[in-house]
């Protein structure tokens, strides 16, 4: 069959019976009137452009408050507070963006009552059980924190298959994070866990009429009566279809407010007055989360803190524009900022991270490591449990109904993957092996990051320039290590599982990352056109992408995007994504 036939049947296939992916009536899919005319904004004024990028941030706060005033939010909090009295398992679920918030709401809640024990060493086992109480789960497993596995998502069975794999019982309490509700293993997550018993909790982020008017597997979710439902609608995202910043935000802070909220009303009951002076912080008010994320939107919108944020953005853009390279030092903060630089491959057809082992594969222009414990230590303190992988068989693909293409070259999923991403003190020539190469330290809330006395001496050598990034409480530095310093000062109150110091890492990261990328022009307007096709969410949004900067039909449009991503050597894949080559095939000015 030639490559002609090849595309154009692959497009027909797709248009015809692949409806259930089609999902430009999805709000979240679709161009955010708040953020037009970003890309081109932001190249004009760094700073003008931050301010429009986060004018989609400021529907967050208004969500989750009238999520916190439900009866919903109170049932789920009240059930992870039943949970930690009779010892049940609480499980975190979600795939890509989500899933990755998913393992960190996971560590943020095991790292605390670790923290805790040697403040109240005589209710250490009491505090490590409520410790092993949370699990957390991914599509594709942990491996996917570093690169999205290509089309786990589009698999109910594989989702139902990690939840029973994850050995819940009746009773346990499952937070299902489904972001925008479209992706077909969350929803086979959630219903498999309705299956087992669990007390199940839906978090999503679009209308429920559109959702299940359109989709049978979101329709099959909705017709569960005892799954609880908590709508989170924000809006469309600030670059359409990226669900990794406004839908992944607001689902940080429900269900961080909620796990808080648990562990707020348990010590009240379990620890004297002095036992909780020790502990030093406590939960806020539903109402004052809310307030509280109003007020980190406004504080990075404007004075210091935007003009820090935009300076950084000036900074990376002019490293990668010169084909250099950046790599992020950090300690407490490095999962939230690991999960920053790894999405930017899918969401701008990006080098992903490299393994250790491989020195042909593109260098990932983004990095983050930690410069105070070796990788195979830094993982596991990141995770603050086991990795976990996906020892799947070729007969259990086939028993999942996996494509055939699935079946024949298993991905690699398997718990030791994690180890050939080194993420720890070891020395990485990679990472210098373009110019310019920064080397950034993160700095949060005024706790410095600092190599260990025994780091490898040449950990640091080689980087063209330092800085140090300083977000959160403004501190004086007292690390004299001929840094420039980028400050982005805001105030933000304590709480038990420093909450809104987590958004704000979030939140400054993502505004960092997209910011950047926008006024490299790897975003038009505010349009997705560096996308990469890992699932078939992401084929039909390359598609949409095409027909509306291009003016042609769907349909059209889908023959021309398979005509792209057929022809391609697979080698080739970084070049530029599908949609930009697609575009410039057909005349459009992709600039």
């Amino acid at each position: 069959m030639s490559s002609i036939v090849d595309y154009r049947t692959a497009a027909r296939d797709f248009c015809l019976n692949e409806t259930q992916f089609h999902l430009g009536a999805i709000p979240t899919e679709q161009s955010n009137p708040l953020t037009r005319g970003l890309s081109q904004t932001i190249r004009r004024d760094t700073a003008q452009g931050v301010a429009v990028l986060l004018k989609a941030d400021r529907g967050i706060a208004r969500a989750a408050s009238d999520c916190f005033q439900s009866d919903e939010f109170r049932r789920m909090t009240a059930d992870i507070r039943r949970a930690m009295e009779e010892g049940r398992k609480i499980l975190i679920s979600s795939v890509g963006a989500s899933g990755r918030l998913a393992l960190q709401l996971d560590a943020t809640w095991r790292g605390f009552w670790t923290r805790l024990i040697p403040k109240l060493p005589l209710r250490a086992a009491e505090l490590i059980g409520l410790r092993e109480l949370s699990d957390s789960l991914m599509t594709g497993g942990d491996r996917a924190v570093v690169r999205s596995v290509e089309n786990f998502e589009d698999y109910m069975t594989f989702g139902a298959r990690q939840v029973r794999d994850a050995g819940v019982k009746p009773g346990d309490v499952a937070l299902i994070l489904s972001e925008c509700g479209l992706s077909a293993s969350v929803n086979g997550s959630a219903i498999e866990a309705d299956d087992l018993g669990l007390s199940t909790y839906y978090l999503y982020c679009n209308p429920k009429e559109i959702l299940c008017g359109l989709l049978d597997r979101c329709r099959k979710v909705f017709e569960r009566e005892r799954i609880v439902k908590l709508p989170l609608y924000v809006g469309n995202m600030a670059v359409a279809g990226s669900t990794r910043m406004q839908v992944t935000t607001v689902e940080l802070l429900v269900a961080g407010a909620a796990q808080e909220l648990a562990i707020d009303s348990w010590m009240n009951d379990h620890l004297t007055s002095d036992e909780r002076a020790v502990v030093g912080a406590s939960a806020l008010t539903p109402s004052a989360y809310a307030d509280a994320f109003d007020s980190l939107v406004a504080q990075l919108s404007s004075g210091s803190a935007l003009e820090g944020l935009s300076r950084m953005i000036d900074i990376e853009a002019g490293a990668y524009s010169s084909g250099g390279l950046a790599t992020y030092f950090a300690h407490d903060y490095l999962q939230d900022i690991t999960t920053d630089t790894t999405e930017r491959q899918p969401t701008f057809t990006l080098p992903p991270f490299r393994k250790s082992n491989d020195s042909e594969s593109p260098v990932s222009w983004a990095y983050a490591k930690d410069p105070t414990i070796p990788s195979s230590v830094a993982w596991r303190n990141m995770l603050h449990r086991p990795v976990k992988g996906l020892d799947w068989t070729r007969e259990d693909y086939i028993e999942m109904g996996a494509a055939q293409s699935i079946v024949d070259n298993p991905p690699e999923v398997g718990g030791g993957e994690l180890d050939y991403y080194h993420v720890g003190w070891e020395r990485d020539d990679s990472r210098v092996s373009r110019r310019p190469a920064l080397l950034v330290w993160v700095d949060i809330n005024g706790r410095e990051t600092h190599p260990a006395p025994n780091a490898p001496s040449d950990m640091t050598e080689g980087f063209d320039k330092r800085i140090r990034l300083r977000l959160g409480a403004p501190i004086p530095s007292t690390v004299a290590d001929g840094a420039e310093r980028v400050d982005v000062p805001v105030t933000l109150p304590r709480t038990l599982l420093d909450l809104p110091s987590h958004l704000m890492v979030k939140l400054a990261f993502n505004t960092l990352s997209t910011g950047t990328m926008a006024k490299m022009g790897r975003i038009w307007s505010n349009w997705m056109i560096q996308v990469l096709p890992t699932n078939k969410k992401l084929i039909d949004r390359s598609t949409r992408v095409i027909a509306e900067l291009a003016n042609i039909p769907y349909e059209k449009a889908c023959e021309e995007f398979y005509k792209s991503y057929l022809g391609r050597d697979p080698g080739d894949t970084y070049r530029e994504s599908y949609v930009v080559e697609t575009l410039r095939r057909l005349g459009v000015d992709t600039e």
